[in-house]
């Protein structure tokens, strides 16, 4: 199902989108939402991601070096 959706710009942008949309042979309800579209990832890509994000901060990250005892880090 479509729905309606009213943006408001200034009428330079306007112009431009409407000269693109004209250009790609489509309405610029169509060639806006093409545009959209091209922009959202899909959301399994973001699951995806979000996924392989937390089981890299799960295992966590080797920053080199050795690791310091308690003493060595409360040094004053």
């Amino acid at each position: 199902m479509t729905r309606n959706v009213t943006l408001r710009m200034d009428d330079e942008l306007l112009t431009e989108l409407q000269h693109r949309a004209v250009d790609a042979h489509m309405s610029l309800s169509a060639w806006l939402t093409t545009m959209i579209r091209s922009m959202v990832p899909p959301a399994s890509d973001v699951d995806d991601a979000r996924e392989r994000a937390i089981r890299r901060m799960d295992s966590g990250f080797h920053l080199g070096g050795t690791p310091l005892s308690r003493e060595e880090l409360h040094v004053r």
